[in-house]
């Protein structure tokens, strides 16, 4: 956090947030905060203005792989001369954050977030986007590995689970597996389906997928 906190200093961001990307666009779908220097009060408004959930922004984030610059006046029609202007473009010159840069960051370790830093200076240039894009991904890989050992060590799934997953992800038939774990098929059929049904998958290869993205077979 502190290392976040002096790179936005760096580039004259006062704020600066982890949050994760929704994977689709339907009602309701928002980024959800993981890791920010945001006061309760700052928190309270993001989301009561309904910037966690802004469509044009989402649909950016989930589509593109490049930073996305933006401004309030462009982004939010933000005018300090316009009494009519909108509640989130109120909000962010109250709060003195006016531009910022979205960095998403897609498909490390199964996840998809995005590194957003705002402030109230003019929008950032591209090499600057880019230097804090190459943070983005640092940042979110280190959350991974501090995720990946924390599943590791709280683990739901039993050892025999653990094997029988292990060897359907080297293509083995759940009669190849009883025969190398000497059980009868019946029974790696009712570890598997026991370990699916732990990790809330739709079937078999699903299962395997979602274990080995979350650390639990290594």
């Amino acid at each position: 956090m502190a290392g976040l906190e002096k790179v936005a200093g760096l580039y004259g961001f006062s704020h600066f947030a982890l949050l994760t990307i929704p994977s689709t666009d339907e009602a309701g779908a928002e980024m959800r905060l993981l890791l920010s220097n945001w006061s309760e009060d700052f928190r309270r408004g993001f989301e009561r203005n309904g910037l966690h959930r802004y469509s044009p922004v989402l649909r950016a984030l989930r589509g593109g792989v490049l930073p996305l610059v933006w401004d309030a006046e462009t982004l939010y029609g933000y005018d300090p001369d316009d009494a009519d202007m909108s509640a989130p473009a109120r909000f962010l010159g109250a709060s003195g954050t006016l531009s910022g840069v979205y960095c998403p960051v897609h498909g490390l370790t199964g996840f998809n977030g995005v590194l957003c830093f705002f402030g109230a200076g003019p929008p950032i240039d591209e090499d600057a986007a880019d230097a804090l894009h190459l943070v983005a991904f640092s940042a979110f890989g280190m959350l991974s590995c501090i995720r990946f050992e924390e599943n590791r060590r709280n683990n739901p799934l039993t050892g025999r689970e653990r094997d029988c997953l292990k060897l359907a992800m080297l293509g083995k038939t759940s009669s190849e597996i009883g025969t190398i774990l000497k059980l009868s098929e019946h029974t790696i059929s009712q570890y598997l389906t026991s370990a699916t049904r732990k990790l809330d998958a739709s079937n078999r290869t699903h299962a395997v997928a979602l274990a080995a993205q979350l650390g639990y077979l290594s």
